[in-house]
């Protein structure tokens, strides 16, 4: 077996287990221990005298500034210092909240109407109301814009003003989860003035939001700084600049910590854990994220994966509790539908596959294939999910125990993405999907072969799921996916990993609690 990118072999201890001392030593190479800069890391804005300034390590820069284009959580999770949503989730209970709009009327089956809040501004002054709800949609409806928003609401056929602060939308099929979708991170509100005026492209290199926060700069590939807006309709932030910094690795990210060059980090190793706790410079704040962790099996473009013998080889090949175990060292959920355990449709009734490798065997050679002379591509991000190369890497040598060969690619962050949605990843790929609380916005978006992120294409699933987006009843909606995936089980689409758990490195002095659909809201952090 070959291992593309770093020349890495998976078969070694580093494949089967990530040890405590490994990413120490990683870490400690990456500059810890003398306290100098990892590579590639671009130090954050000095601190100035009496301000507050929280630096995030991040692992990759945003893929745009506008509000209302991507579905990507590196890009939303900065975006969303800068811009508002319409409603959002309580930090606690997950319940949706107005927060721009201030309520809600289903007018009919095929009409919801938004009430808006009047005392809100854009950084630059232009008002909030009716004009920028049309305007948002609008555009991440028109498909020249090519935004990953349009097939999550490709059912609205157009919104109507009805006055300053009070919009229509209107849809060509009943569609229950609207407000589902309005909560999840984006679509973010647009200032239509100033878009016009300055044009997309200006606009996505400057943003313009109403949010708790204002852009300062983007240094492209390094660092997107913010500072805090004065006027902010809900309350003044308490931190005066936030720097998101770009960090791929997670041992330079650890390193950067544990000297104080930035202030938070999501993905701590867990074999870092006790370090971080020790170090007096910051602290582990764990949470059990709704996000899902899975490696799919491609089928939308020619291969072996579009024999389902193969796919469910695959399945009983690899081992996922040794995975969840060695690598993770038990820090993750293990899932065996395709939604998650937070899921309003996870259903326990889905069984898990399990480990059988004989069986594995037996259904490759019925699919034609002698495992010994079967390569594979698998494509994995690097710093984006815990461990994701580390996990990636681990799957390969498992598979190579049935003698398959296996090619890891390894790519940043944007290429891996810009694979999957080009369709040009391998045979199977590493990604996560969240916040997953509710099936439509999940099942709808990974298994309908025209979505953006999917790797599966089946007509009658396509049905199925069609169907089950316009019950209006959660509870018979919810029952319609539970079958959906009882239906998919036997087809292996993926093999389902787990629920992440989120370990978060915090600075000592800031007063900031992470959040189960992973918001980095600035806004709810306080010196302390």
């Amino acid at each position: 077996m070959s291992t593309e990118h770093d020349g890495s072999d998976p078969r070694s201890p580093r494949g089967r287990r990530v040890t405590r001392r490994a990413f120490l030593k990683a870490a400690s190479a990456a500059g810890m221990a003398a306290g100098g800069l990892a590579p590639g890391f671009a130090p954050a804005p000095a601190r100035a005298q009496g301000h507050n300034q929280v630096t995030i390590g991040i692992g990759s820069e945003p893929l745009t500034l506008l509000g209302a284009t991507i579905v990507d959580w590196t890009t939303n999770a900065q975006l969303e210092n800068v811009y508002d949503l319409l409603f959002q989730r309580d930090p606690k209970s997950e319940k949706i909240i107005p927060w721009l709009a201030t309520g809600y009327k289903i007018i009919d089956d095929k009409t919801w109407e938004l009430s808006l809040r009047k005392d809100v501004r854009f950084h630059d002054g232009e008002p909030f109301g009716a004009k920028a709800v049309k305007f948002t949609f609008d555009y991440l409806l028109d498909p020249k814009n090519k935004t990953h928003y349009l097939p999550r609401f490709k059912t609205i056929t157009g919104l109507e003003i009805v006055n300053d602060h009070t919009v229509r939308v209107h849809t060509s099929q009943p569609f229950p989860a609207f407000l589902d979708q309005i909560s999840l991170p984006g679509p973010f509100m647009l200032a239509p003035e100033y878009v016009q005026k300055v044009g997309i492209e200006y606009a996505a290199a400057h943003p313009i939001g109403t949010g708790p926060y204002r852009f300062k700069e983007w240094v492209r590939g390094q660092s997107l700084t913010l500072t805090k807006n004065p006027s902010y309709w809900a309350e003044v932030p308490a931190i005066d600049t936030v720097v998101f910094s770009v960090i791929p690795e997670f041992s330079a990210r650890l390193a950067a910590l544990l000297s104080s060059q930035i202030d938070i980090m999501k993905d701590v190793p867990p074999q870092a854990v006790d370090t971080v706790n020790r170090s007096g410079r910051a602290a582990v704040r764990t949470t059990v994220s709704s996000r899902i962790d899975y490696l799919a099996l491609e089928t939308l473009h020619p291969g072996p994966m579009q024999n389902v013998k193969v796919r469910q080889a695959i399945n009983y090949a690899i081992d996922v509790d040794q995975l969840l175990h060695s690598v993770l060292s038990g820090q993750a959920t293990r899932i065996c539908g395709y939604v998650g355990r937070y899921d309003a449709a996870f259903d326990p009734a889905v069984a898990c596959y399990g480990y059988d490798a004989k069986k594995a065997e037996q259904l490759l050679r019925e699919a034609g294939y002698d495992p010994s002379r079967l390569t594979l591509t698998l494509d994995t991000p690097n710093g984006r999910y815990p461990l994701d190369k580390e996990v990636s890497e681990a799957i390969a040598a498992q598979l190579n125990k049935l003698g398959i060969t296996v090619h890891v690619q390894v790519n940043e962050w944007r290429d891996h993405l810009d694979k999957i949605i080009n369709r040009k990843a391998g045979d199977m790929f590493f990604l996560g999907w969240g916040p997953d609380l509710a099936p439509i916005g999940t099942v709808d978006q990974l298994f309908m072969g025209a979505e953006t992120y999917s790797s599966f294409d089946d007509a009658h699933t396509d049905e199925m799921i069609a169907k089950a987006v316009q019950i209006v009843d959660p509870a018979t909606r919810n029952a319609a996916f539970r079958k959906i995936q009882e239906a998919l089980h036997p087809m292996a689409p993926w093999v389902p990993l787990w629920n992440q758990h989120d370990l978060y490195g915090v600075a000592a002095w800031v007063n900031w609690t992470p959040r189960p659909d992973e918001k980095l809201w600035m806004w709810e952090a306080k010196p302390k």
